[in-house]
């Protein structure tokens, strides 16, 4: 016979994380992605661009509303074939030029079907409908052939120096085999910084780039030494810059150079993995600035730190200064504080969920992008911040019937999604219902084995977590 215990019945808006410093809550902002969410991309329109790995751009206007229309569609040029196929590589990454209500122009970073997948670094424009861009208006400005499919970087963003900064991994296999990282005469495991502004075609590279006048190296370097620097940030007040650098096998890092650095920092990838030696056998010195902080994979059930932004929004001016990132594997969500010695707590973790990027908006306000249900959701800071008031819920399982029984007072929801997930993250069940006021029977496909889920039921109002425990 089966028993089935419960345990934190979680029915709300939106899903409470704890923290000593950061209590912050999230809600779904908009759902209904195809494919895994890879960026989270501004113009100073109002509006959230976000990308997918299988080549789409869509507009999230104010309010949550998804254009299903793309923006952009380039889908038969990136690597992916479908969508539970994309791996690291596909569209990854966009920026929009400081001056786009002027020049009308956009970046993006993909991996396209050259080989086993080249990265491509191309400016696009925007057509008079300023919700559709111009596709035929692709100018490719690097090509870069892979040696592996995986590391791809891929994080585009415009410093306050009006630059823009592009992140490529070490390129992959597994602890950068050619030391790539460490070698200035390679675009791989380096932050580059070019000019796309000061000609019309083409880029240039700015003169006060480190190795600008050095006989060897690429002189698009800025900074060098990272295995993956999936995502990074600017400070949008001090236009400091944070990076989260994906390690290997057993650390995490967040890097960080100050606004007043003339570049040339070595963050010591293959050297270092995090603070720990991994390989020294050739090419390593002493010369290396290390994380501001990193964590273990065995500590914290992570493995692939999901780099955030400071938040400079407003409706919390408590949280203004403090960094947030993820890791993509544990579910978890982590405040640094820089003004109390980079002190950093868990500010939640949301078994399940697999954070690929965030987003900030054009008031500093941040979001998450999750790569496995096509939504994004909205950091916000009370639960007053969403727009239901939480409905108490009664809740049953039936080992006969082999249903979950869950009575709702005070609510309908229409085009909910149930997912059933192990404590891997791995999906079991993914289905589309409807919940109406009263009693309400959701009916497994198959029995429970002994073991811990997590269930989630996600609405455009509520959303329902449930972590159950079946054993004999």
């Amino acid at each position: 016979m089966l028993k089935l215990k419960f345990f934190g019945l979680t029915f709300l808006c939106c899903v409470l994380l704890y923290s000593a410093k950061a209590q912050v809550y999230i809600t779904p902002y908009a759902t209904g992605l195809a494919g895994r969410i890879s960026d989270i991309a501004t113009n100073g329109d109002g509006r959230l661009y976000v990308t997918t790995q299988m080549g789409s751009i869509y507009i999230i206007s104010q309010g949550g509303v998804l254009n299903p229309v793309p923006f952009l569609n380039i889908q038969p040029k990136v690597t992916p074939t479908s969508v539970n196929n994309t791996g690291e590589q596909g569209l990854l990454g966009l920026a929009f030029s400081p001056d786009y209500a002027n020049d009308q122009t956009f970046y993006i970073y993909y991996t396209n079907k050259s080989g086993i997948g080249n990265s491509i670094l191309a400016r696009y424009k925007v057509t008079s409908n300023p919700d559709i861009a111009d596709s035929l208006s692709e100018e490719i400005l690097l090509d870069i052939q892979q040696p592996y499919t995986n590391h791809n970087g891929g994080c585009l963003k415009f410093g306050n120096d009006g630059f823009l900064y592009l992140g490529l991994g070490d390129g992959g296999s597994s602890g950068d085999p050619g030391n790539l990282a460490q070698n200035m005469n390679e675009y791989f495991g380096k932050i580059l910084r070019i000019d796309v502004s000061s000609q019309p075609t083409g880029y240039t590279i700015p003169p006060t780039n480190p190795y600008y006048s050095v006989v060897g190296a690429k002189q698009e370097i800025w900074a060098s030494g990272f295995r993956n620097p999936w995502k990074f940030s600017f400070d949008k007040l001090t236009h400091d810059l944070w990076i989260g650098d994906v390690g290997e096998t057993t650390w995490e890092e967040i890097d960080f150079q100050p606004a007043s650095s003339s570049g040339g920092e070595n963050y010591g990838w293959r050297c270092y993995e995090g603070n720990a030696t991994f390989n020294t056998s050739a090419g390593c010195n002493n010369s290396y600035t290390f994380p501001v902080y990193d964590y273990s994979h065995s500590a914290t059930g992570g493995c692939a730190v999901t780099g955030g932004y400071v938040y400079r929004g407003t409706e919390n001016p408590s949280m203004q200064g403090i960094y947030f990132f993820a890791d993509y594997c544990n579910g978890s969500v982590y405040s640094l504080d820089p003004n109390n010695q980079n002190a950093v707590v868990i500010a939640g973790t949301f078994p399940g969920r697999f954070f690929g990027t965030f987003g900030e908006d054009d008031s500093g306000e941040l979001y998450l992008g999750d790569n496995d249900n096509g939504t994004v959701y909205k950091i916000v800071w009370s639960p007053t911040g969403v727009n239901d008031i939480n409905p108490s819920a009664n809740v049953s399982y039936s080992v006969k019937e082999n249903v979950i029984n869950i009575s709702i007072p005070n609510t309908d929801a229409n085009n909910i999604q149930v997912e059933l997930l192990d404590m891997n993250g791995r999906k079991l069940l993914n289905q589309f219902s409807s919940l109406h006021k009263g009693n309400n029977q959701l009916q497994f496909p198959f029995k429970l084995a002994n073991s811990t889920y997590i269930i989630r039921i996600i609405s455009d109002r509520f959303l329902l977590t449930k972590k159950i425990t079946v054993c004999d």
